[in-house]
């Protein structure tokens, strides 16, 4: 297998995997460990280069034989370990561990000059390169080469603290501006999500730490061990394309898709069954609120209709859009090892145009406010998007899921769209009897289309009736349709919707007429019509534009 790297092809060579394996065994160890202990085995030689070794771990972790972690010990560091995977690859392939002698690993054979031999050049196919080093029988380094030689004092002193480090590269090292530098501008060039971009940082800092002690240890001045420890890696750019070619395997994103995809689909019928929720609330909700305001003195109804059931459903669509964006998004960037904003424009384009299929086609009773909350559905999924959900944030919030109750409340309730007023005194020719300030029709639904008047008790001699006028909607208020000369239905006690005109709400109430022809109102309730057909944003489009 080869992976592309900026200065060519970069081999998984299989003796790499066999002593990075054999050398977990049993033990965890940090990037620079491994480093120390593996750069000069002989499995390895002339095999892998320090700049090569981050994207090899990264590749044996997507490759499932590798988990890390951070642990807290003298020194914070992030950990590898063996999985099962990997112990079972080393038993198929009779990878035995790796025994070190000493910290620094095993002994290397030397030349005749005593230095150890070099592999070629990285550009001609190498991938290491020995850590340069200064022998203790050789002089000590140049003050061009070092800036300063310390003297055999601040060297023993040196050597004694080297294995007393603080904990973090942060703030063990101030003024080392180059080694954290260099590790902020390869983060700022990945594109991986914002909590791997983190870990590598970090991680990378450590390392190029490390890498600095080892080498003031062996008798480098500090900006020379600094200078000597970055040289050992490329360029910011080139590193990083290095790493994220290592953790963006196709693997990853086939993963990502899929529970992208799931994560898609599941937060939209999850938010479909809630609206199940709503529609055995709203009619509860909508009476309360009628209720309440009655005592207020106000008189409001609610036009629970098909189309405002459908509307609650369509509400709820639009939050599951939003959420499913946010969600599915966060999972596939998370997953593919990608940044946000490579995948977002694709994913959020691509789940739209899915979304503005399903809402166009969706039986249901649509008029204007249900059809345009329709439309927002696949416009709530892209914003979703916007801001995905990262690692170890949760879904959904306390003020989240407070702001959609009172989304839905709204919508459901929004007056002059949903909620309506309507004066008792409306009814042409017959004025509220006098001292019937609080008014009520009860009305029951024996069967499908069918409902059934009760007439309070007359108020005063005379003979009473149901009448139904055709009433219609001017701004937030609910009135008698101007157009009407005269009730639609008379002593309408029982009556089949299906049979009448179509219209969206009817003026019920309840008339006593004296035996001089006096009329005067009872009680009325306002009344929607029969139930239409259902029928689809698509068609309810058509017919209108």
């Amino acid at each position: 297998m080869q992976e592309a790297g900026p200065d060519g092809p970069m081999v998984a060579d299989d003796r790499v995997d066999r002593v990075i394996v054999g050398a977990l065994r049993g033990q965890d160890l940090s990037a620079f460990e491994i480093w120390r202990r593996l750069g000069s085995e002989e499995g390895v030689l002339g095999r892998l280069t320090e700049a090569h070794l981050f994207p090899t771990l990264y590749r044996l972790e997507a490759e499932g034989l590798l988990q890390s972690e951070w642990q807290e010990g003298e020194r914070t560091r992030r950990k590898y370990r063996l999985t099962s995977r990997a112990l079972e690859r080393a038993d198929d392939r009779n990878w035995p561990p790796i025994a070190f002698h000493g910290e620094r690993g095993a002994p290397v054979p030397a030349d005749r000059a005593g230095r150890r031999p070099a592999s070629p050049d990285p550009e001609a196919g190498s991938w290491y390169l020995p850590p340069r080093r200064v022998e203790p029988a050789a002089p000590p380094p140049t003050a061009e080469a070092t800036g300063r030689v310390r003297t055999p004092a601040e060297a023993a002193a040196l050597a004694a603290s080297a294995d007393r480090a603080p904990a973090h590269s942060d703030t063990d090292r101030p003024g080392r501006t180059a080694l954290t530098g260099y590790a902020d501008d390869l983060g700022a060039r990945l594109d991986l999500p914002q909590t791997e971009v983190d870990r590598v940082r970090q991680e990378l800092a450590d390392y190029l730490l490390d890498s600095s002690r080892s080498l003031e240890h062996d008798g480098y001045v500090a900006e020379a061990a600094d200078a000597e420890a970055l040289a050992r890696l490329r360029s910011p750019r080139d590193q990083a394309l290095l790493i994220e070619r290592a953790e963006q395997t196709q693997g990853r994103m086939n993963r990502g898709i899929r529970r992208g995809l799931f994560d898609f689909v599941s937060e939209m019928v999850l938010w479909l069954v809630l609206s199940v929720v709503v529609f055995a609330l709203a009619s509860g909700v909508a009476e309360m609120v009628v209720r309440v305001a009655r005592l207020g003195g106000l008189h409001l109804t609610v036009l629970t209709s098909a189309e405002w059931t459908t509307n609650q459903m369509a509400v709820m669509l639009c939050v599951g859009a939003f959420a499913a964006g946010r969600i599915s998004l966060g999972s596939l960037a998370r997953i593919s090892r990608h940044g946000d904003a490579t995948l977002r424009r694709r994913w959020a384009i691509g789940g739209a145009a899915a979304l503005l299929a399903v809402v166009l086609v969706l039986p249901g009773f649509e008029d204007t406010l249900t059809v345009v909350t329709l439309l927002v559905v696949p416009i709530a999924f892209v914003a979703g998007t916007l801001r995905p959900q990262h690692k170890n944030e949760r879904a959904y919030s306390l003020r989240g899921v407070l702001a959609v109750v009172a989304l839905v409340a709204i919508a459901s309730l929004l007056p002059g769209v949903r909620m309506f007023a309507y004066d008792p005194n409306g009814t042409p020719g017959a004025p509220l009897a006098h001292g019937r300030d609080s008014i009520e029709l009860s009305v029951t639904q024996p069967t499908e289309g069918s409902y059934s008047y009760e007439v309070p008790a007359p108020a005063a001699a005379g003979i009473v009736s149901v009448e139904l006028w055709p009433a219609t909607t001017s701004g937030p208020f609910i009135v008698v349709d101007p157009s009407a000369t005269g009730p639609t239905l008379k002593n309408a006690q029982g009556v089949n919707f299906a049979n009448l005109p179509q219209v969206k709400q009817w003026w019920v109430v309840a008339v006593a007429t004296a035996p001089n022809g006096e009329r005067t109102v009872l009680a009325m309730a306002i009344q929607t019509g029969a139930t239409p057909r259902p029928s689809s944003a698509l068609g309810w489009l058509l017919s209108h534009l």
